[in-house]
C-alpha cells in the first residue's frame, strides 16, 4: 500500500475558543467546522473531517478539551459517556497517529496543563507525537517570533512536543492578514506531513476509558457528591457496557490506577 493510501487519524484538542475549529477550517480549505468562542459542547465530545492530501488520507477529530481547571460531577459523568465514543471510533478507525494541542496565543493557564495530560498522558499513554500550534497570531511579525520569546514557558509547564507552528486562522477583515493566512496553510501542511508516521496506537476499550476517568476524577469539585452506581448505570447504559466491565472501571477509578502488573497489561499497542 503507498503512503498516499495510509490514513493518518488527528486528534485536534484545547480549549473553547483556542482556534480548534478554524485550524480544521485552515486544513480543510473551507468553511466546514462551525467556529465558536463560547462554552457550548461537553468534554472529549468530537467532530470527523476527513481530506485526502498529496501524500495522506487525513481523518481529523476536532475533539472539545477542558475548559474549566475543574468539573462537576454531571460533567464528569458525561465526559466519560463522550471519551467512550472518541475512545470506540478512534479504535475502529485503527488507532491514533499524531495529537494537535492547539492553544491561543498568550499566558499559559493550568488548564492548558490539564488538557495536555489528559490528551497525552491518559488517553494516549504518552505514546503518541504532539504537535502543537499556536493560534491568533496575526499580529505577529513574523509569527514565528511568538515562540522564540515563549517556548520555555511551555516547557516549564512540562509541555513537551514534537514539533510546533504558530498561525493565523483568518485572512482578516478586507484580507488584511492575507499574506499570513496563506503562509500559515503551508505551515501546517508542512507540520502535517513532518509529523506523519505509519504507526497508530491503541488500547483496549475497558483500560483507556479508565485511563481518562481516573484522571477527571481529580478534577471533579470536591464539594461535588460522586455516585459509584450512577456511574456504573451511565457505563452499562450510555455507553454499552457490560456491568462487569462497568464496575471493574468503576472499582480501578476509586482506587486511583492498577498494580504493576495491571499497568504493564494495560499499555497502549501498536497497530
Amino acid at each position: 500500500m503507498s503512503s498516499h493510501n495510509v490514513p493518518q487519524n488527528i486528534v485536534i484538542f484545547g480549549e473553547t475558543g483556542s482556534g480548534k475549529s478554524s485550524l480544521v477550517n485552515l486544513i480543510m480549505g473551507q468553511n466546514v467546522a462551525a467556529t465558536s468562542y463560547g462554552t457550548d459542547g461537553c468534554t472529549l465530545d468530537s467532530s470527523l473531517y476527513e481530506i485526502d492530501t498529496k501524500k495522506y488520507h487525513l481523518r481529523i477529530y476536532d475533539t472539545v478539551g477542558l475548559n474549566e481547571p475543574q468539573l462537576g460531577a454531571e460533567h464528569y459523568l458525561s465526559a466519560i459517556e463522550k471519551a467512550h465514543k472518541l475512545i470506540t471510533d478512534l479504535n475502529n478507525a485503527g488507532g491514533v497517529h499524531l495529537l494537535v494541542f492547539c492553544v491561543r496565543g498568550g499566558r499559559i493557564t493550568a488548564t492548558t496543563q490539564h488538557n495536555y495530560r489528559l490528551f497525552y498522558e491518559f488517553l494516549c499513554c504518552r505514546m503518541v507525537p504532539v504537535a502543537l500550534v499556536i493560534t491568533n497570531l496575526e499580529s505577529e511579525t513574523p509569527m514565528e517570533g511568538w515562540w522564540q520569546r515563549n517556548s520555555q514557558e511551555f516547557t516549564r509547564f512540562g509541555i513537551n512536543v514534537t514539533a510546533h507552528a504558530c498561525v493565523t486562522c483568518t485572512p482578516g477583515y478586507g484580507n488584511m492578514y492575507l499574506d499570513k493566512y496563506e503562509e500559515s496553510k503551508t505551515v501546517i501542511c508542512d507540520l502535517l506531513v513532518k509529523c506523519a508516521t505509519q504507526h497508530a496506537h491503541a488500547l483496549e476499550t475497558r483500560n483507556w476509558v479508565t485511563n481518562i476517568s481516573i484522571y477527571l476524577r481529580q478534577l471533579v469539585y470536591a464539594r461535588h457528591v460522586y455516585n459509584k452506581k450512577q456511574m456504573v448505570r451511565m457505563l452499562v447504559l450510555r455507553c454499552g457496557m457490560s456491568r462487569d466491565d462497568a464496575e471493574v472501571v468503576v472499582r480501578r477509578v476509586e482506587e486511583g490506577g492498577w498494580s504493576d502488573n495491571q499497568r504493564k497489561a494495560s499499555r497502549c499497542t501498536i497497530q
